[in-house]
């Protein structure tokens, strides 16, 4: 068990208040769009940020759902890829959140253009991108280059985002495997080996060993991406709960600090 019963009870808590927050969160935003001067700014916010942030809600519920915060049972095939596809979703949609709020900024300013005459452009859009950043607020540029957050980003957030577009997609590992089991599967994969698989009989001693190697160990609380990259595992749970607790902060920041650019 990962959790003690008092970090259990907690995660379950803060889990079930994932639709609440986003309700709250889409409160804000709607209040802030009525104060922005540009269309395409008021598009990026409520289609951009705001649809974003419903389906990383919907995230958590799912991968709650799917594998439930303290379950031994190891997960069916489906429900793994269905885990993996939560994660991808969940991941995706934390870096767009944070483009949609960078466009909203470039468009509400006007920043968006050519750069040869001084505007930004496509990739110097984002909210942690420093270009985009040099033009909000004070206090929402002091925050989102504080230390904890600076770092939760660049070596975690889009660490894993990146892996996931462009090199080892995200994944929950099938089981966690214990001394003895490790003992086990090393002399059933051992058996495997020798089978002849063009005998009937091989055929059937194959399937039946591959079943007891599905058997063994617990379900894995931790996803990661590559392991040849020396990609840390995380706790899946925690973690999501802990990432969504950062987007709710982030979000409530630029809704308190951002300032429309005046009529």
């Amino acid at each position: 068990m990962p959790y003690d019963e008092r970090s259990l009870k907690e995660i379950k808590e803060k889990s079930q208040d994932a639709g609440q927050i986003r309700d709250q969160l889409l409160l804000k935003l709607s209040y802030l769009s009525t104060k922005l001067t540009n269309d395409k700014a008021k598009e990026y916010l409520m289609e951009g940020a705001g649809r974003r942030i419903y389906v990383v809600s919907r995230c958590i519920e799912n991968i709650f759902r799917i594998y439930p915060i303290g379950q031994s049972e190891r997960l069916a095939v489906d429900d793994l890829t269905d885990l993996g596809i939560n994660l991808h979703a969940f991941f995706v949609n934390i870096s767009g959140l944070f483009d949609n709020l960078g466009w909203v900024t470039a468009y509400e300013y006007d920043l968006f253009g050519n750069p040869k005459e001084g505007k930004l452009g496509r990739k110097d859009i984002g909210l942690f991108n420093g270009k985009n950043q040099s033009h909000l607020p004070k206090p929402l540029r002091k925050y989102l280059q504080s230390g904890y957050l600076r770092d939760w980003y660049s070596k975690y957030s889009k660490e894993y985002r990146d892996a996931l577009a462009h090199r080892i997609p995200l994944y929950v590992p099938p089981a966690l495997l214990f001394k003895g089991d490790m003992k086990k599967l090393k002399q059933l994969e051992t058996r495997k080996a020798t089978l002849d698989l063009n005998k009937l009989e091989d055929i059937e001693l194959h399937n039946d060993i591959l079943d007891q190697i599905n058997k063994l160990g617990e379900a894995n609380p931790f996803f990661t991406h590559s392991y040849s990259e020396g990609s840390q595992q995380m706790y899946m749970h925690a973690q999501v709960i802990t990432d969504y607790a950062t987007i709710e902060e982030v979000v409530n920041k630029f809704c308190e600090h951002f300032e429309p650019k005046a009529l």
